[in-house]
């Protein structure tokens, strides 16, 4: 074999090595160099995790890849004051790219801090105190609006359609949350129109509540049991949830909850909102849209207005409320 030939058959054996190496290790040479984007994700408690779910995994779906492309920053206060406080600051000291907060207390919070870095709320019972002006969004903060509070007069009508004998309804609403002047301004309006009493036993918060349920949830205040859209109608722990749903079956009061995650799917009568993965899953599209170098000015807040309705028929048999056809035809899921 000639010299000439030696260096042909040795110059193509190099060139299939370097052809092989940058095969296999093509991602690390072809990403190296590609921006992490950082995202603090802050939930109020465990009935929010679908939101950050949902949220992320439409993030995947759109090629932001955990790892890779992007990393996730996840607090979860469990409802607690000090730790909202504590974790925010570790979030806002962390320097991300983007926040995104599922709670009303937090995105007001972040509203008055009046950040550089985008926010993107997703879980808010009103926009009150969050956002002035939807469609040209100020402060630096924009979202997904799912109506929490919005939709209480039609909850309320929806109740009485399912149980036409109602004429009181109670609500233990927590008075200095963001949406309670939106939350009770929806309901009057409602409860005038439906000629239903509404019967308000205001607690503190979680605790306060589950400590005095016998005392506000009975047949003695009202007919019926209305969920405020807020912490306090909606305690972290689970055993509190169900001594809720025991209680009203007990009593046998007819209830519709605003939250799907914890409403006819744990024996609450009706749940009447949103999913929460979908609106985590719209808020994605708005962080793609504000990483891809969009001004959170040009990216106005979503509006949710297709709500879902759930209805749990064993509850209804339970406490001797009878479902008609078109109601349970309207169901989005029956228990």
């Amino acid at each position: 074999m000639d010299d000439k030939l030696r260096k042909y058959i040795l110059s193509a054996l190099i060139l299939i090595l370097i052809v092989s190496v940058v095969f296999i290790y093509k991602d690390k040479f072809f990403t190296e160099g590609e921006k992490i984007f950082k995202i603090g994700i802050i939930v109020d408690q465990d009935v929010q995790i679908p939101n950050a779910e949902g949220f992320k995994n439409k993030m995947a779906e759109l090629g932001y890849i955990e790892g890779k492309n992007i990393a996730y920053i996840f607090k979860n206060p469990q409802s607690k004051q000090d730790l909202r406080d504590k974790y925010l600051e570790e979030i806002i000291n962390s320097k991300p790219d983007l926040i995104v907060a599922a709670s009303t207390i937090i995105a007001t919070n972040l509203k008055k801090k009046n950040l550089d870095t985008p926010v993107i709320f997703m879980d808010v019972g009103t926009l009150s105190g969050v956002i002035e002006n939807p469609l040209v969004p100020e402060s630096n903060i924009t979202g997904v609006y799912g109506g929490f509070v919005d939709f209480t007069g039609k909850r309320l009508e929806l109740l009485k359609t399912i149980e036409p004998n109602i004429k009181k309804v109670i609500i233990s609403p927590e008075k200095n949350f963001p949406s309670y002047k939106d939350f009770m301004g929806s309901l009057k309006e409602a409860s005038g129109r439906l000629n239903i009493e509404v019967v308000e036993i205001p607690t503190n918060d979680a605790k306060d509540f589950i400590s005095r349920l016998p005392e506000i949830v009975n047949k003695k205040n009202g007919d019926a049991f209305l969920y405020f859209t807020g912490p306090n109608n909606t305690p972290v722990d689970q055993l509190d949830k169900k001594k809720i749903v025991d209680q009203l079956i007990k009593e046998k009061l007819p209830a519709i909850n605003h939250n799907m995650e914890v409403g006819a799917n744990i024996g609450v009568l009706a749940s009447y909102g949103n999913y929460r993965s979908e609106i985590g899953e719209e808020a994605a599209l708005l962080a793609d849209q504000i990483i891809k170098g969009a001004l959170v000015k040009n990216v106005p807040v979503v509006l949710i207005k297709t709500l879902s309705l759930e209805l749990n028929l064993k509850t209804a048999q339970k406490i001797g409320v009878s479902i008609s056809k078109p109601i349970l035809d309207r169901a989005n899921k029956i228990y």
